[in-house]
């Protein structure tokens, strides 16, 4: 049985990215999981500092430039059932990391002997982030409320769509496309380009587009979130997305500002291992749950209602 492939990003940094992709590989180790995380943050990894781990020459340099097995650059955390793939910590010596490597790496990754693998991604829509995106078994998309960071994950979605419909448009199509974004930028600043309109009446497009973007939707998670006008920022980004990208996103919940987090980085600890009977802890364990049984949930939200 093949690993389930989990990739978590965001528009902008900042807004948590580490901080859930440890809290959920944590979480589903406590479920009883294999899980292996892969710090994929190209500029900037830091996962081993949040389990407290010190920079080593074994990372994932040596899968692109040395050809070696991802599972063997997996590294044991103290929490059991938990292990990690250190990321690049000089990748300014480094060249672009093309998309037929990221796609091995995808592969390699669903071969380990681990139920879960987790990939910690860098900010921003970078080439290889939108493709593992594209091929992952489960897209978790992190936001908070802050003005940058919504308008940088409508800019993050945008790019995926673009990325996602790349391969089945013509050369021609895809021009326009572009031009017409950047049309849009310079006389609206604000809001969304509707690619419902533009789909419809491109004829460049060889596959059923609506069908494609939703087939594998992507996962909205608030991080930070101080009010439930902050929650609610998650469905107001759903209904934009389905109104202008034809594109069903699932908000699967949201993560209360905690200080406890903070301080948990500062002492080079998870918070879900310094302070684990918290109401934090419960949020990670009802989202984990959600996402591996989805079936099981949308059931027993069925029956309530």
């Amino acid at each position: 049985m093949s690993a389930q492939v989990w990739v978590v990003g965001a528009g902008k940094g900042g807004v948590g990215k580490t901080f859930i992709s440890s809290s959920l590989g944590i979480t589903l180790a406590k479920l009883n999981n294999k899980v292996l995380l892969i710090d994929f943050d190209i500029s900037g990894a830091n996962l081993h500092t949040t389990f407290g781990l010190s920079l080593n020459e074994k990372n994932l340099r040596l899968f692109f430039e040395e050809g070696k097995n991802l599972a063997d650059l997996a590294q044991e955390t103290e929490i059991p059932k938990l292990s990690y793939v250190q990321g690049f910590w000089d990748y300014w010596s480094n060249g672009v990391i093309h998309q037929e490597l990221v796609k091995n790496l995808f592969e390699q990754a669903e071969k380990v002997n681990y139920d879960y693998v987790i990939f910690d991604l860098g900010a921003g829509p970078l080439p290889a982030h939108l493709e593992l995106f594209k091929i992952a078994h489960e897209k978790i998309l992190i936001a908070n409320a802050e003005p940058t960071s919504l308008e940088k994950t409508y800019r993050f979605i945008e790019s995926f769509i673009c990325h996602k419909l790349k391969d089945y448009m013509t050369k021609d199509c895809q021009k326009t496309l572009q031009v017409l974004l950047r049309e849009y930028r310079k006389t609206n600043h604000n809001g969304c380009f509707s690619f419902r309109d533009f789909l419809k009446a491109e004829n460049g497009v060889s596959v059923d587009h609506f069908d494609l973007l939703n087939e594998k939707p992507l996962k909205l998670l608030m991080n930070g979130c101080r009010s439930n006008l902050d929650k609610d920022l998650g469905f107001s980004i759903k209904s934009v997305c389905k109104k202008y990208y034809d594109l069903n996103i699932e908000f699967i919940g949201s993560v209360d500002f905690d200080n406890a987090v903070w301080q948990s980085v500062r002492n080079r600890e998870p918070v879900l291992i310094e302070k684990p009977f918290t109401p934090l802890a419960g949020q990670f364990l009802s989202i984990t749950k959600d996402l591996i049984t989805p079936e099981i949930h949308a059931n027993l939200f069925k029956e309530v209602v």
